[in-house]
């Protein structure tokens, strides 16, 4: 806005620091500053921050060479803030699922530690024959009871060794071949992998940036193989004197409506804006999708919870009737 008005970058840059942002922000803005004030180029001094995404670096360093920095800094703007919102939205999606997980698991270690171990005293003087998975729990609940530092140790080393493995990219291409694999979920990954991807092609787009860069930089954000695999085609395509619309056909996970607009985007010159007017109604029915998607499973994790406690419900009450009846 500060540049938009005519005010240097430099001095819109220390009102942003003097303003006093969240630590994390106010010094990457500082080393940003110091960069530019001693001779660096605002591109290079925003990617050595780290601060940044490399797109907004790309798009400040196009306008640099000769575009508008005004223009250049609304663009990159504008896609950190469809970029946050998106996040926003499917991390307060996901919250209502992660919640009831937690909650069935603290029900779970519960009735294993507190409430089971009172019952297993009773099968004692019973002399009930029990189940494996009765058996199984009442172990577990008094490990915990006896070794409860050991047990939290254990759970510690648990959680990092699965934060461990859920990390590599060898875990993270399974599970994504898996997620992509199932119905609902699936299609919605696509849709907001190729949402991303087309939002970073038509900002750059929008800033000047060749095509093959832009599709280069989609490819690489879109989160999704075969999306990034369709827009790596598409870059060789292009290369090699191809259209775009062409190399977008030959996916099976582009929709034709994104096609067709690509197609007009060709034969006007706007497909920049084209691509900007997909991304945004790519979002909009990825939003859709997902509250779908969280509605069915809102009474799937209800049930999974009855499930879980019903199990150990069962497991309690089936040796003390079975010890009821041979009493009889």
């Amino acid at each position: 806005t500060m540049v938009d008005a005519g005010v240097p970058f430099v001095e819109a840059l220390e009102a942003v620091v003097a303003a006093k942002p969240k630590p994390a922000v106010e010094a990457p803005l500082a080393a940003i500053k110091a960069n530019i004030v001693g001779g660096g180029s605002i591109s290079t001094a925003m990617r050595s921050a780290g601060l940044f995404p490399p797109l907004v670096a790309d798009v400040i360093g196009v306008a640099e060479r000769g575009g508008r920095l005004d223009n250049a800094l609304d663009n990159a703007a504008g896609y950190l803030e469809r970029s946050a919102d998106l996040r926003r939205k499917v991390m307060n999606a996901s919250m209502y699922p992660l919640v009831m997980l937690s909650v069935s698991g603290i029900m779970m270690v519960v009735i294993v530690v507190f409430v089971l171990p009172r019952f297993g005293e009773l099968f004692t003087k019973m002399k009930a024959d029990l189940p494996v998975t009765t058996k199984a729990m009442l172990a577990v609940g008094k490990f915990v009871q006896i070794q409860p530092l050991a047990s939290a140790g254990i759970a510690l080393g648990a959680a990092g060794a699965l934060v461990f493995l859920l990390r590599q990219p060898v875990v993270k291409r399974l599970i994504g071949k898996v997620a992509l694999r199932m119905p609902a979920l699936g299609d919605l990954l696509v849709r907001l992998g190729l949402a991303r991807a087309l939002r970073v092609v038509a900002t750059l787009l929008g800033s000047n940036v060749s095509i093959i860069t832009a599709l280069e930089s989609g490819a690489k954000v879109s989160g999704v193989p075969v999306i990034s695999a369709a827009l790596e085609d598409a870059v060789e395509s292009v290369r090699t004197g191809g259209s775009l619309s062409d190399a977008l056909r030959r996916s099976k996970h582009v929709p034709a409506s994104v096609t067709q607009m690509v197609i007009v985007g060709e034969r006007t010159g706007r497909l920049g804006a084209l691509l900007a007017s997909c991304a945004e109604k790519m979002e909009q029915e990825s939003d859709a999708r997902l509250k779908s998607l969280v509605s069915i499973i809102e009474p799937l994790m209800i049930l999974l919870m009855g499930v879980v406690v019903g199990g150990i419900t069962i497991s309690i009450i089936t040796p003390i009737y079975s010890s009821m009846g041979s009493i009889k």
